[in-house]
């Protein structure tokens, strides 16, 4: 991010002094705000992929095996993400289309997940893809957990936060599932305009980093992963180093990277009881989030949805902006 514009900033609007030096301003207008994310966006880029975005290199999909389910058929599809890098993963479309063109989700595991836990409906955490899936809505769910990584030693685990990663892994995911994107927006069936993301712990921040940088994404559903940066890395909580971003640090908060998903529709989603992303520090976020939607005029298209639980995916109210914001055709 250019300094003078974060000179400029904090010049303006006083009450950025107590926040990171990036944060978005808290009394711009809409155009300001507007021109804030143009740069921010652009500032983000070069942060997750530490520095310009990798080479899109042809995708060169293949399909492996095919599995039908009760109302849906499973496909496995690789495709090529970057030179000498390829992203795995499940693709789910409708055994019985109701249109052409069906609206599109991209499904995130968090740790501990592969791609197929997310059309198991027994899986306690990632159901959520065979919950879409049985609804009617292609699905695809790219593997991002650690063997899908490169490079990963130095940035796994619980120990020192990495600083100066070549391709830190939180910007590989976000480019392994823009690719995705890519690869699934070359399918005739896929219809363009109504794109979501869901994903829940790593997933939600994968999915909170995609949405913030892709303006493709329609609705974006982030659960399990709303927290205030300081309380992320600064205290005893502890987080898988593959999520840290060196260059975050005094620059941008999290609910900066959300603000960068105004005006599109968001739902984040916490639990009461989440000991890892504490819902004290995400109701502290939502507050910044909520007033970056006032400021972008589009207050209604945003909100937290707070379940009695811990760390887990709570389907009712995703489902209702699913259904609202991305729906299928009758």
């Amino acid at each position: 991010m250019k300094k003078a514009f974060i000179l400029f900033c904090i010049a303006v609007w006083p009450g950025l002094a107590g926040a990171a030096a990036g944060s978005f301003p808290p009394q711009a207008t809409a155009a300001e705000f507007a021109a804030w994310q143009s740069e921010t966006r652009a500032w983000l880029g070069e942060a997750l992929y530490n520095g310009p975005a990798p080479e899109a290199v042809p995708l060169a999909p293949t399909f492996g095996a095919r599995e039908q389910r009760d109302n849906y058929e499973l496909t496995e599809v690789t495709i090529q993400d970057r030179p000498g890098h390829a992203t795995s993963g499940l693709l789910a479309r409708p055994l019985n289309p109701p249109a052409a063109k069906l609206p599109l989700v991209i499904a995130l595991h968090g740790h501990g997940g592969r791609a197929h836990d997310l059309f198991d409906p027994d899986n306690e955490l990632y159901f959520y893809g065979d919950l879409l899936a049985r609804q009617g809505y292609i699905v695809f769910a790219p593997n991002i957990d650690h063997s899908s990584l490169e490079h990963t030693q130095s940035f796994l685990g619980f120990g020192p936060l990495p600083r100066h990663v070549t391709f830190p892994a939180m910007g590989q995911r976000v480019w392994m599932v823009r690719r995705a994107l890519d690869f699934m927006l070359t399918q005739p069936d896929v219809d363009p305009d109504r794109i979501g993301v869901v994903g829940l712990s790593n997933g939600g921040m994968t999915t909170m980093f995609v949405a913030a940088m892709d303006t493709r994404v329609t609705l974006a559903v982030a659960s399990g992963s709303l927290i205030m940066h300081d309380r992320m890395w600064r205290r005893e909580i502890l987080h898988c180093r593959c999520q840290y971003l060196d260059r975050l640090d005094g620059q941008l908060d999290y609910y900066d990277v959300f603000a960068l998903v105004a005006p599109r529709y968001l739902l984040v989603q916490s639990g009461e009881k989440d000991p890892i992303f504490p819902i004290g520090s995400a109701n502290k976020a939502f507050a910044h989030i909520q007033e970056a939607y006032n400021i972008a005029g589009f207050p209604d298209r945003v909100a937290h949805d707070v379940h009695p639980g811990a760390h887990v995916f709570s389907a009712p109210v995703p489902e209702q902006w699913f259904h609202q914001y991305l729906p299928l055709p009758p």
